[in-house]
């Protein structure tokens, strides 16, 4: 055999391996890509459920259990109401809208730009749910003729006081920055892998 075919031979060997690698490369992308892939369809699943959720509980519990009146109680009670829940869910629309913004197939470096900034949409929109959300109980209670300072009072204030500590406290101190610190590590092995 002459050196020359020597050489051809081992170039296209070395350009089949050349090529396989890249190709395994892809595929090992591809495989990693999909943690971060399905974790973000969940939380879109999530986000879309929050959207059905609220209208479906003030059309099946708040609307047939208020009493109508002509009184300012029930007509701040409505506007407070009205104007938290409108807030919410313009924002819960706006993370919906962000999620699906977010394209895989883009560089790695968009993509955790865009989970950054989807976090911080998240952080923001838990934020102000939590501030505004007393005003929005203030408001169902003003228009069910609620008594705010009676002795029947306490425990309902009470318990709603406690969940939303609770819910505060786990929110901010595991849910959102756990979900968002796996969800970026998995970004990170991708970006790992495209820099090799």
């Amino acid at each position: 055999m002459e050196l020359m075919e020597l050489q051809a031979i081992w170039q296209q060997y070395d350009k089949n391996l050349t090529e396989n690698t890249k190709i395994n490369k892809e595929v090992l992308k591809q495989i990693l890509i999909s943690k971060p892939k399905k974790r973000l369809n969940w939380e879109k699943i999530t986000a879309g459920f929050n959207l059905i959720l609220p209208i479906a509980l003030i059309l099946l519990i708040l609307v047939p259990n208020i009493q109508y009146h002509s009184s300012i109680e029930f007509y701040i009670g409505i506007f407070l109401f009205g104007a938290v829940f409108s807030a919410l869910y313009y924002w819960s629309v706006r993370y919906y809208i962000l999620i699906g913004r977010i394209d895989f197939s883009s560089s790695i470096t968009l993509i955790k730009k865009n989970i950054k900034q989807l976090e911080k949409y998240k952080i923001k929109l838990k934020r102000l749910g939590y501030i505004l959300m007393p005003l929005g109980i203030v408001g169902i209670f003003l228009m069910s003729k609620f008594p705010f300072f009676s002795k029947n009072s306490i425990i309902p204030f009470s318990l709603i006081i406690a969940v939303m500590i609770v819910s505060i406290y786990y929110t901010f101190k595991y849910s959102i920055f756990k979900q968002f610190r796996l969800l970026n590590k998995e970004i990170e092995e991708v970006e790992m892998l495209e820099k090799e």
